[in-house]
């Protein structure tokens, strides 16, 4: 553990995360140029959802290797978010990129995953009424469900839940694949460092599997920055972080963990900086047993962690 004196130096502030965009987002260009040299494929294909993570990635997938080359493809499907196919068009009419599209409805209907509650219900929003019933007959938050899942001990009907919403991402990655290999594409995914330590993922799903992950090693605190520095429009920046998976969950930090994004990447940054739980908690005016909960979930997710390619960028700078 660091020095008692030392951690005390650091400050938990959002300036923590401070970055020289012009340098970061030079780097992960040079980055995403450099593999796609290396990749003997024609171009770079990016599931865009409309969402932050993967309209930064399409952006600078686009200024590294030039719009004739990057493909933005949509991956609808009967329950999926209504407002991806607005957003996903608004990130693909600013950049001038070429889209596809891939409904994969019919192999989520192959896997049973559409089957499961469709005799019940009918449309997203009648499931997600259901899952908040779900919720509300165990006494169970969305968190809490979560955190059981890491552990193993979600019941069998829950572990049915988690299956369907899991294999959705999956089936986006296997749709993804088929384009890439078609088209002769080198795929490019869009995870980045915030969730990716504490499992906000689906393994092996399409915010899991790629041939890159430029953001991969960056906080999503940084990532803002990044978005602001390479002109992403306001309505995608501002946009909430939804997971576009699981209705009634319109932010994945909130709904999962209980607390906002720049609370859970401080006190991965003060995890980082090997800071007590103790002074974590003080200094974001968190209840210790928190901060010792993200501790847990990142080791409970450790080996779910992806193993895809990104870039290893200079030290970011530690605000002392």
């Amino acid at each position: 553990m660091r020095d008692v004196n030392m951690s005390k130096q650091i400050h938990l502030t959002p300036e923590a995360f401070h970055i020289d965009a012009q340098e970061m987002c030079k780097q992960i260009e040079t980055f995403i140029r450099d593999r796609f040299s290396l990749s003997y494929r024609d171009g770079i294909v990016v599931p865009i959802s409309g969402g932050l993570d993967s309209s930064v990635v399409v952006t600078l997938c686009t200024r590294a290797i030039g719009k004739e080359k990057v493909i933005g493809l949509m991956l609808p499907e009967r329950l999926g978010n209504p407002e991806a196919k607005y957003y996903g068009r608004l990130i693909a009419n600013h950049l001038d990129i070429k889209t596809m599209k891939k409904n994969i409805s019919s192999i989520l209907r192959g896997l049973g995953t559409s089957n499961l509650f469709l005799s019940a219900i009918s449309g997203r929003e009648s499931w997600k009424d259901f899952v908040n019933w779900l919720l509300k007959k165990s006494s169970q938050s969305s968190k809490a469900m979560y955190i059981d899942s890491l552990k193993g001990q979600i019941n069998p009907t829950y572990r049915k839940l988690l299956a369907q919403v899991n294999s959705k991402q999956r089936a986006r990655l296997l749709a993804t694949y088929k384009v890439a290999d078609e088209c002769n594409l080198m795929v490019a995914g869009s995870s980045h460092k915030t969730e990716q330590m504490v499992g906000l993922f689906v393994k092996y799903g399409i915010d899991d599997g790629a041939d890159i992950m430029p953001l991969k090693n960056i906080y999503r605190s940084q990532l803002l920055q990044l978005a602001e520095y390479i002109g992403i429009p306001d309505e995608i920046l501002h946009r909430s972080p939804n997971p576009d998976i699981l209705p009634g969950i319109t932010d994945k930090y909130q709904g999962y963990l209980g607390i906002d994004y720049l609370k859970v990447e401080l006190i991965l940054f003060g995890m980082q900086m090997e800071m007590s739980t103790d002074e974590i908690a003080r200094q974001l005016g968190l209840d210790e047993q928190t901060v010792i909960l993200i501790f847990e979930i990142v080791q409970l997710s450790e080996n779910s962690r992806s193993k895809a390619l990104g870039p290893v960028l200079a030290q970011m700078p530690i605000n002392m």
